[in-house]
């Protein structure tokens, strides 16, 4: 089932705007109540442990981290030590597009959350954080809960700056390097994902990875696949067009320039791409922002 924030201001808000934060000061849940959401949710827990179940995961996330849940990722958590003081924000980029960030953490920000739910891949499904300083986070979400809540002059542009300084500070705390568990998995698939993250806007051949992996063609396909749930090809695409995505939105660079900035060979290669994808043209998408 889709479950939907539980507090009615939340909601409306989410409706709305595409922007909501929900605020919990002693959430208890004993039993597991799977469900998935269409837009984005992050939970930060200000105090407490819960446990989280996402598909095949299980973990624990305690005091001063976040889970970014992207899109339409079916999951369900517990409290099994008793409530926990928790703020979960929920974000909808169709109806609040992703605030522009200067580099590198526009990059690191693409790279926690798909500006698009085509860009989602196994690797990405969920991303887990700590704070180094939880208290300022946990502000920042008290003070975009306080604006949402009561709505007063000048709210719409006092939540919009806050949340650019939460994405901000959940950027700092984003890992520069894959995540530990990534490289555990498959360290040799890991160097190849990592290549065509590099790499993505040069002409890449199946031939090439094979000779950095040391591997046949066959093999190296099944392998990445397993790793990410996708093949090459379709990784390299979605990271091409998730390039495309963010220069369509901070930058009014020409179309055909951003094709050939972003690895796509030719503007009708890149234009029947990305219509595929989204649904619309790349002008009509930065027209939509």
């Amino acid at each position: 089932m889709v479950k939907e924030p539980e507090t009615r201001k939340a909601n409306e808000h989410l409706a709305a705007t595409g922007l909501a934060v929900e605020y919990f000061p002693a959430f208890f849940q004993g039993r597991h109540d799977f469900h998935t959401h269409e837009f984005i949710e992050m939970l930060f827990v200000i105090k407490g442990t819960f446990r989280h179940v996402i598909a095949d995961q299980t973990y624990d996330e305690t005091t001063g981290g976040l889970t970014i849940l992207n899109y339409n990722q079916f999951h369900t958590l517990k409290t099994p030590n008793g409530p926990v003081e928790l703020m979960n924000l929920y974000w909808n980029p169709k109806k609040h597009p992703m605030p522009q960030l200067p580099e590198p953490l526009a990059t690191r920000l693409n790279e926690l959350i798909p500006a698009h739910p085509m860009l989602g891949h196994r690797l990405n499904r969920t991303r887990h954080l700590q704070f180094a300083k939880p208290e300022k986070t946990a502000h920042l979400l008290r003070l975009l809960h306080s604006e949402q809540q009561e709505q007063g002059q000048g709210s719409a542009a006092a939540i919009d700056a806050l949340f650019r300084l939460f994405l901000i500070e959940l950027c700092r705390a984003a890992p520069t390097l894959p995540e530990e568990s990534w490289k555990k998995f498959n360290p040799r698939m890991e160097t190849i994902r990592l290549y065509l993250e590099e790499h993505h806007t040069e002409p890449i051949q199946l031939e090439e990875l094979c000779a950095i992996s040391n591997l046949r063609k066959a093999n190296l396909c099944r392998q990445f696949k397993r790793h990410t749930g996708l093949s090459t090809g379709d990784y390299l695409k979605q990271r091409r067009l998730a390039a495309a995505l963010q220069k369509l939105r901070t930058t009014d660079g020409k179309i055909l320039a951003i094709c050939h900035d972003c690895g796509f060979s030719d503007i009708a290669h890149f234009n029947r791409t990305f219509r595929t994808s989204f649904g619309q043209t790349p002008t009509q998408y930065r027209r939509n922002f």
